[in-house]
């Protein structure tokens, strides 16, 4: 009997040691796991870097490289530093976290996993900015917005979003906002600051009437090297969005979200190539490759909120239309407002991501719009009551904030680049002539005119006319007025 309870002692001993065993390769696979992606996700800094310096002329490029370079440095500081806590730390009222600053009094170094993986997802979310402001800030503005960014702006939506103590996804307020890898998170959030630093900074150039707001020839092979790399950062940064690879279910959704993405990716290209190709009618080769490009990115992002959860056909679709709405986004920001966005990052990022968590609640193949029944129709409403109200409160805290800030540094003088200095005064200088030319040549100054001529029975509208100081040397434009003018009066007269 004795031998028996010996044995079945030994045999419990064990299968408890074998626990423990299992335990840790489960810990360490998961910690190889979100090491390894994350220092994949980091890549997309390189990434971005070759697709913005193939994208602008060669005399931005050094300034391009440092704000990228400076971006990984001053980013990691402030992530450690305030980041994490404010992302994870114990809420406040679901808001922020308030703890854990500069790392302390964290359980176990395990938890520095967590940490440096959600630190790649706060690098990829302040580059994003750097694409809509490239090559015209100063690396002093840049340290400070980028510190203030991934230190503050885009830890505040991580920890409503993904803490699971914030408003917006805990059982706080009874709310549960669906964005899996972060198109709204990461992607709108970045996005929107972009935005706003791009209308900060303005347009380069007075005159908004320009035809071809394509980007310039720069480097075909940068912009194509660019785009594969931050597919390798994506793909690693929807598959790894599951956390862990050690329970049941966990690879099989890694797995989902890596075709899904890249079914969404070449969805989105076919989709703008034949946009461009059939709609806008583009037929310059290299503005069709950086918008083809831009595409599958802008497919990427609008399936990083449902990537895990939809089906094969539900990527293929989001992809497509995904896509669609970036080129429609960057043709209406070009044409229609005074925003500069060279690289298209808002149309990349903000665009389909607001797509994105938008259509969640819709192709998700378990609990739908589309696939629940009519027993589920409730809470799949709601569902996208909730997504809806996040896509507002992330882009109206994010644009306030980071609107502020760009406002303050540009005040300070501390936001644009010395060249961009000059640009920007000659660009309101010109706009200033332009306006007192127009009010001098404008619609009832020339009626009035025309009307005083044909009461001095002047058989033309002479160029004095315009110009009464004929002695006074005339001005570069006043040099182009008068040819403008002479064009004309040989037109009459013929």
């Amino acid at each position: 009997m004795a031998t028996l309870e010996t044995r079945m002692n030994a045999t419990e001993a064990a299968i408890a040691d074998m626990g423990a065993t299992l335990k840790v390769y489960a810990t360490g696979l998961d910690t190889l796991l979100d090491i390894l992606c994350g220092c994949l996700i980091l890549t997309m800094q390189a990434g971005f870097a070759l697709l913005e310096v193939g994208s602008v002329k060669v005399a931005n490029v050094h300034a391009i490289l440092l704000n990228n370079v400076m971006d990984v440095c001053v980013g990691t500081v402030g992530y450690f530093l305030f980041g994490y806590a404010v992302a994870f730390g114990p809420t406040t009222n679901g808001y922020m976290g308030t703890f854990h600053f500069a790392l302390s009094y964290l359980q176990s170094d395990y938890d520095l996993t967590w940490v440096f993986f959600q630190y790649s997802f706060a690098a990829t979310a302040c580059a994003i900015v750097s694409g809509a402001m490239v090559g015209r800030t100063s690396y002093h503005g840049y340290l400070i917005y980028s510190f203030l960014i991934t230190g503050f702006v885009y830890p505040t939506v991580v920890h409503w979003a993904w803490s699971g103590e914030g408003w917006l996804n805990s059982d706080m307020y009874g709310l549960s906002f669906q964005d899996f890898s972060g198109s709204g998170v990461v992607h709108m959030c970045g996005g929107t600051a972009a935005l706003m630093g791009a209308l900060v900074l303005g347009r380069r150039k007075v005159a908004k009437d320009v035809e071809e707001h394509a980007i310039s020839e720069s480097s075909p092979a940068l912009v194509t090297l660019g785009f594969f790399i931050l597919m390798v950062g994506f793909l690693a940064f929807n598959s790894s969005s599951q956390g862990a690879i050690s329970h049941p279910g966990d690879a099989g959704a890694m797995a989902r979200s890596a075709v899904n993405t890249s079914l969404a990716c070449a969805s989105g290209g076919l989709a703008t190539i034949l946009f461009e190709r059939l709609v806008h009618k583009r037929i310059n080769d290299y503005y069709v490759l950086c918008i083809v490009v831009n595409g599958c990115l802008g497919g990427t992002v609008a399936v990083c909120a449902s990537a895990n959860v939809i089906n094969t056909y539900g990527a293929l679709f989001i992809g497509s239309t995904g896509a669609i709405i970036h080129c429609l986004w960057s043709i209406s920001l070009h044409k229609y407002t005074s925003i500069e966005d060279p690289v298209d990052a808002t149309a990349v990022h903000l665009a389909p991501g607001i797509w994105g968590v938008f259509l969640v609640p819709f192709l998700d193949r378990k609990t739908g719009i589309f696939y629940c029944g009519s027993a589920g129709q409730y809470d799949a409403w709601r569902q996208l009551g909730v997504n809806v109200a996040g896509i507002v409160a992330i882009i109206a805290y994010t644009a306030l904030t980071t609107f502020t800030i760009f406002t303050i540094l540009d005040k300070a003088k501390l936001l644009r680049s010395h060249q961009e200095k000059l640009d920007h005064a000659e660009a309101l200088r010109l706009h200033e002539e332009e306006l007192r030319q127009q009010q001098a040549h404008g619609f009832f100054h020339d009626v009035s005119h025309g009307h005083e001529a044909d009461m001095k029975s002047e058989p033309t509208k002479s160029v004095s006319s315009v110009f009464p100081d004929a002695s006074a040397e005339p001005s570069e434009t006043e040099l182009v007025f008068r040819g403008q003018e002479s064009s004309v009066i040989r037109d009459t007269v013929v």
